[in-house]
């Protein structure tokens, strides 16, 4: 197909007018304790491009129930893989590893999650996605509140907005800085799928659990402000 310089030309002023006009335009490529729900309302609506990742992605919605990139799809049943290790009370033994090559296991309970490696922490569970510009948002919190409470809490984030290569892994953490273990989604899909069946979570990025003594105290659907999880964090201690 031949395209003239003119034809060109309009073609750039009408995308550069479209993309002006749209916001989908910006970012870089045991117990009977029931957890409190928290649906954050600060939802930001821009964020500064990533040029080290090298891809860009749209802009998240506002909508938490809208299809962008801060929505994954669920996990199906057929995704699921064979359980190597159950408890006696049939919560699964999840064996995983950060992407930092920390091992990180997570056992299930009908209330919450059990951390092994790290014992007497709180625990913050977040799903988030690579191109999710609320999930880029929130990370300085995340950064600020593992400097802010040292070994007394942990921060593991689940990358489950589709396959990250090494190169792109790599990019993220030194982009952001990022001083907490990062698990590869696709290595956790039967905890995300346990994580749907038990809490409701619906796909919305990011999703994120507070956890104490292996139960979940508090779960935040969508981008949560800092004085809002703190203030949920120093009730616990």
């Amino acid at each position: 197909m031949k395209i003239t310089t003119r034809g060109l030309t309009q073609a750039t002023i009408l995308t550069t007018t479209l993309l002006f006009n749209t916001a989908c335009f910006g970012l870089f490529g045991g117990g009977s304790v029931a957890p409190k729900n928290i649906q954050s309302t600060n939802m930001p609506t821009s964020t500064q491009p990533n040029p080290s990742l090298m891809t860009i992605a749209p802009e998240c919605s506002d909508d938490l129930n809208s299809k962008s990139s801060c929505q994954k799809e669920l996990i199906a049943t057929k995704e699921l893989k064979p359980k190597k290790m159950v408890t006696q009370t049939g919560g699964e033994v999840h064996k995983l590893r950060s992407i930092q090559g920390q091992p990180i296991t997570i056992i299930e309970r009908s209330n919450g999650y059990i951390f092994p490696e790290l014992k007497n922490k709180i625990v913050i569970l977040e799903m988030f996605g690579k191109n999710c510009s609320h999930c880029i948002k929130e990370m300085p919190i995340m950064n600020k509140l593992r400097r802010q409470y040292g070994n007394r809490l942990e921060i593991v984030a689940l990358q489950v907005e589709g396959k990250m290569s090494p190169m792109q892994a790599n990019a993220l953490i030194k982009r952001h800085k990022i001083s907490y273990p990062i698990i590869s989604g696709e290595t956790a899909t039967n905890l995300q799928y346990h994580v749907q069946n038990t809490y409701g979570w619906t796909g919305v990025l990011p999703f994120i659990m507070l956890i104490k003594n292996g139960v979940t105290e508090a779960s935040y659907r969508g981008e949560v402000t800092y004085n809002e999880i703190n203030n949920d964090i120093r009730s616990l201690l």
